[in-house]
């Protein structure tokens, strides 16, 4: 049986609703993809499913709605219960064919042709994996005088590729909490998990370099404004803006000091968060630490203490 693939596309509001249609007018432009997908339309219970994106998803690939039922409202209370909303209802009729369901959120931009095909290639390579999706690392927030904290816990970006009976593996203990931090000590523990930079996050500033990395196919607004991030994705390259250009080790040792004194002394909350966060992604492909990660999930390898 050949694996069928699901993109689920989450909206709260109408704003969302809009910012989808754009992006079902880029992947309706991009063509047909090397693959058996749906879609699936999860409308939160604060809205009615909505014939726009019905009538703009259809014309890409075969489509239906889902009115998620649990009403839990606010962050992430409310993404969370839609997220599992709609595992419960995949898991409930997955019919096992190795497949995976997307969670594709609002600021969620394919910017590859083979934008799906790439990803479902990666996924199949990967030998039964629950999850696979953009690593956050954890990320420390360094003071002067007062001891070092947590800022942010590693884990898979909630906007990753799930395995459909994803809801049936995973303990129930493991839904408490922001669905994608709640379940990452689950995930690390099995070992069920691969890391891949073709689901990654960019910023209004740096999407344009991202759209033409050959390694990225569709970039996540992480704390950006949604709207300016999915416009600005949207933009077709330049001649110029095409070429790709990775910056060399000494430059990037450079960019690291440089965004190491901004955090000490200039930059503050959310952008000083930000920074850090890109900062010690970037570290961690360029390292190599990524292969301890990216590693078929049902190898050997991933079960090491």
């Amino acid at each position: 049986m050949s694996a069928k693939y699901v993109v689920i596309i989450p909206y709260f509001c109408e704003e969302e609703i809009d910012r989808f249609l754009k992006i079902a007018n880029r992947v309706q432009r991009f063509g047909p993809q090397c693959c058996d997908y749906e879609f699936l339309l999860a409308s939160s219970p604060l809205i009615q499913p909505s014939g726009r994106l019905y009538d703009a998803f259809q014309k890409i690939a075969p489509t239906r709605h889902f009115a998620c039922p649990t009403k839990m409202f606010g962050y992430p209370q409310g993404p969370t219960a839609m997220f599992w909303d709609c595992f419960d209802y995949l898991a409930g009729e997955s019919s096992n064919d190795g497949g995976f369901a997307l969670w594709l959120e609002s600021d969620m931009v394919p910017v590859k042709p083979d934008w799906l095909e790439r990803i479902a290639g990666e996924w199949e390579r990967s030998h039964d994996p629950l999850v696979m999706g953009c690593f956050v690392p954890e990320v420390m927030k360094h003071r002067f005088i007062r001891r070092k904290r947590l800022w942010i816990s590693e884990h898979i970006n909630g906007g990753a590729c799930y395995a459909k009976d994803f809801a049936k593996v995973v303990p129930d203990w493991y839904r408490s909490g922001t669905f994608d931090v709640a379940v990452y000590p689950f995930l690390k523990e099995n070992g069920r998990f691969v890391v891949t930079p073709s689901l990654s996050f960019s910023t209004v500033d740096q999407c344009r370099i991202d759209m033409a990395d050959p390694r990225k196919a569709i970039l996540h607004g992480f704390m950006q404004d949604k709207d300016a991030f999915v416009d600005k994705c949207l933009q077709p390259l330049n001649s110029n803006e095409q070429r790709f250009r990775e910056s060399p080790p000494y430059m990037f040792a450079a960019k690291c000091w440089m965004t190491r004194v901004n955090l000490r002394f200039v930059k503050r909350g959310k952008e000083a968060m930000l920074q850090a966060l890109l900062l010690e992604q970037e570290s961690f492909w360029r390292s190599g630490d990524s292969d301890d990660l990216a590693v078929p999930a049902s190898s050997p390898e991933n079960h090491k203490e």
